[in-house]
């Protein structure tokens, strides 16, 4: 019975548990479910079915036609004069007639200049909609990456201000026990108890930055903002493996960065779209083929035709008062103005990758200050304790001590969070995969 309970127990918690959520699941998490992703995804599917329309412009169309009705025609009365003679005869039927007929056609383009440059703008548009649902991806797991080290951060300056609390508390308590020997002064027990006030706030502070985190974390993913969030901790030591140089990076983005490549799409649709415009100074060639069968039904008698026939049809607009020379001038001038703009684009590509690239180095760079910040604080705090407490030295020189401590154990950490959303910032400006995210 015993062991009943126990693995009854045992299986509540597993159940009942939240399991810490791994970055990779997270990211994963909001690629399925965040709002900006899923419509990006519907963009692709649309632009798909764009593509099959210009392509379905290539190939036959075959069209089916029915009718059924029933009609009624007064018959015609025709007389004829004859060496002084008039005859009067009357022509047709004095009935009504059932009409049913049947009749398959089919239209194949042979030659229509704007069906290829139409194509190339669908085939563009269903490539730059790929590439900017893979841009929706690299943002949305660069966002959730941020919002995942935001929360972590969040609850690691919760902890290092409930010490900052806890070591003001504890000196307040020495500097009380001092006061009570005569060894401290009222002044002293007051800077104390400020110092202590100080650090409750910091902490009640921290507290709400680590709800807003959260908050912020589940919009990131697309759930609810009040769903419990349990993230898995990260060991993190600020060191970069493989550091790459600015040029390889350089290359990099320019061989992957989807908006890069948008442009380049659009570039090349302001191209197809100058092609299309100047297509409206060729004719245009069509077969076409039909086959049908019509019966009339009278009371009497019935009628039945038979028919088929296969023509080619052409048009050619040879003027239309300058209204052609007008788009195929504003086309012209639309791709003049893109291909103006491209080196804009490519600095602003290079700009960004060189100041995610100086962000990284830097965040290296205080990993390793800040840490030796923190050594030496920490010891200058416990000088100044062992000191005060001895009667050599001065309560300034705790308190001091203490924020010089937990600020800077507040910077190395910051600066632990800092290189790991740096590597995810050059994920994302290269448009690839260069680091790994702890």
């Amino acid at each position: 019975m015993k062991r009943f309970i126990l693995l009854f127990v045992v299986i509540l918690c597993l159940v009942t548990g939240v399991r810490a959520m791994q970055l990779s699941e997270s990211i994963d998490y909001a690629l399925q479910n965040n709002p900006t992703v899923i419509a990006s995804q519907k963009k692709v599917a649309a632009a798909g079915a764009k593509l099959s329309q210009a392509v379905s412009a290539f190939f036959p169309s075959v069209n089916l036609d029915g009718n059924l009705n029933r009609t009624y025609s007064q018959p015609a009365t025709v007389q004829m004069t004859a060496q002084g003679v008039t005859q009067t005869f009357n022509v047709g039927t004095d009935k009504a007639a059932t009409v049913t007929g049947v009749q398959a056609s089919l239209s194949q383009p042979v030659f229509v200049a704007a069906l290829v440059p139409g194509y190339d703008i669908a085939k563009k548009n269903a490539d730059s909609a790929n590439e900017n649902y893979r841009q929706t991806v690299i943002e949305t797991s660069f966002n959730v990456t941020r919002a995942y080290f935001s929360v972590l951060e969040a609850q690691k300056m919760e902890e290092l201000m409930k010490e900052s609390l806890d070591m003001a508390r504890s000196h307040r308590e020495q500097v009380q026990s001092m006061l009570n020997a005569g060894m401290a002064t009222k002044a002293d027990l007051l800077r104390s108890k400020v110092r202590e006030a100080n650090a409750q706030v910091s902490l009640i502070k921290a507290r709400y930055n680590v709800d807003l985190a959260k908050d912020a974390f589940n919009n990131t993913l697309g759930r609810d903002i009040k769903q419990s969030v349990n993230l898995k901790e990260k060991d993190l030591n600020g060191q970069v493996a493989g550091i790459r140089g600015f040029d390889d990076l350089l290359a990099m983005a320019y061989a992957n960065r989807p908006d890069w490549k948008m442009y380049l799409l659009a570039t090349g649709i302001s191209q197809n779209q100058l092609d299309l415009s100047r297509s409206e100074y060729l004719p245009t060639v069509v077969l076409n083929a039909n086959a049908g069968n019509q019966l009339t039904e009278f009371p009497t008698y019935n009628s039945s035709v038979n028919s088929w026939k296969v023509m080619g049809m052409g048009s050619w607009k040879l003027f239309d008062s300058f209204g052609r020379e007008g788009r195929v001038r504003e086309a012209s001038e639309n791709l003049s103005a893109q291909q103006a703009s491209v080196e804009q684009v490519r600095n602003n590509v290079a700009l960004e990758v060189r100041d995610a690239y100086f962000t990284l180095n830097s965040a290296i760079d205080t990993v390793i200050s800040t840490k030796s910040a923190v050594d030496s604080a920490e010891e200058s705090y416990v000088v100044a304790t062992s000191r005060y407490n001895s009667g050599v030295g001065t309560n300034t020189d705790v308190l001091d001590s203490q924020v010089d401590w937990t600020q800077s154990e507040t910077n190395y950490f910051q600066s632990l969070f800092e290189v790991e959303i740096a590597k995810a910032r050059i994920n994302k400006v290269v448009g690839k995969k260069v680091y790994d995210i702890l």
